[in-house]
């Protein structure tokens, strides 16, 4: 499989990326990935549409419009646009800079000249940035299912409400966002499985972030380098440690299933990987509408101890019942 990364100027205006996708398109190149980083402006129907008919995988650079939605960056023609791309089925992850993020909302509050790129007429009535508003803003942007993040703090600058320490928090943070969701390939499972927590994922997130530092997991780990299977141990003990604080023992062996099984499968269709599982419940029963709701799950479906093999297939990733 050949990967392209677009270069950026097939995506600075609609009509550019419209011209680019309808040439691709026509070379009907089924061997090849397309990756494009563009803008959130960008995506509306007519580019989803188009972006449809490629195999590709895109980069959503969403600082801009997360800017212009209230304190929490909830924006309502935001979250449209990521039902839009989540319907079709596109594989889409976010980019956010927080160092944009902070010169859009700052400016407005002490350089009357600075503008937004999107020209928020509301801009100037929203607070500058602060951890408490990034921890938002993550929140935000996971409960799009992106199928990763990208989160960057270089240009950072000490200010009224965020400090030279809260930087070094800011970083600690990103690193374990991107570690446990992007690097972990968490999106089939991660809200399912924070929903017993009755927690935010930032929390949960800034949690596992000072769990990482107590592990001495920042020095030498590269989480961009180690193999799925490194990360997936670690994700584990986290979700363990998370479910025992909060008296939900009897619901964790769902969760370690369902974790260790997408893995598998994730590990099927990237790497081509084969992976034999024994699990507590059966892929059927965890791939159904019930687990959904894990609490429900682990009160009502019966554990059914069962070794399943993971493979890539034909069509995709599957699975067969050893015993």
């Amino acid at each position: 499989m050949e990967t392209t990364r677009v270069p950026a100027s097939a995506t600075a205006t609609k009509q550019k990326l419209l011209e680019y996708l309808k040439r691709v398109s026509a070379e009907n190149s089924e061997d090849t990935l397309y990756e494009f980083e563009v803008p959130s402006a960008l995506i509306d129907k007519e580019t989803v549409s188009a972006f449809s008919a490629l195999y590709c995988s895109l980069d959503v650079a969403v600082t801009d419009e997360l800017c212009s939605g209230d304190d929490t960056g909830k924006n309502k023609a935001f979250v449209r646009k990521c039902t839009l791309l989540n319907d079709t089925g596109l594989v889409f992850g976010f980019v956010f800079d927080a160092a944009r993020a902070q010169e859009l909302l700052q400016g407005v509050h002490g350089d009357p000249g600075l503008k937004s790129a999107g020209g928020s007429k509301n801009l100037s009535q929203k607070a500058p940035l602060s951890i408490k508003k990034i921890r938002a803003l993550v929140d935000f942007m996971l409960e799009q299912y992106p199928n990763h993040v990208q989160l960057e703090y270089e240009g950072l600058r000490p200010s009224a409400v965020l400090s030279t320490q809260d930087i070094k928090t800011v970083r600690a943070f990103f690193y374990a966002v991107e570690t446990f969701y992007t690097y972990g390939r968490a999106v089939p499972w991660f809200l399912t499985v924070l929903e017993p927590l009755k927690i935010r994922p930032s929390v949960f997130l800034s949690d596992f972030a000072e769990w990482l530092r107590c592990n001495n997991c920042g020095s030498g780990f590269s989480a961009e380098n180690a193999p799925l299977t490194e990360i997936e141990k670690m994700l584990l003990n986290f979700v363990k440690l998370k479910y025992e604080e909060k008296k939900l023992p009897y619901v964790y062996p769902a969760a370690e299933d369902m974790i260790r099984l997408h893995g598998a499968f994730s590990r099927a269709a990237a790497e081509q990987l084969e992976t034999v599982l024994d699990l507590s419940y059966t892929p059927d029963d965890l791939f159904s509408p019930y687990a959904q709701d894990l609490r429900l799950f682990a009160s009502e479906v019966c554990m059914e101890s069962c070794t399943v093999k993971v493979f890539s297939g034909r069509e995709g990733p599957d699975f067969s019942y050893i015993n």
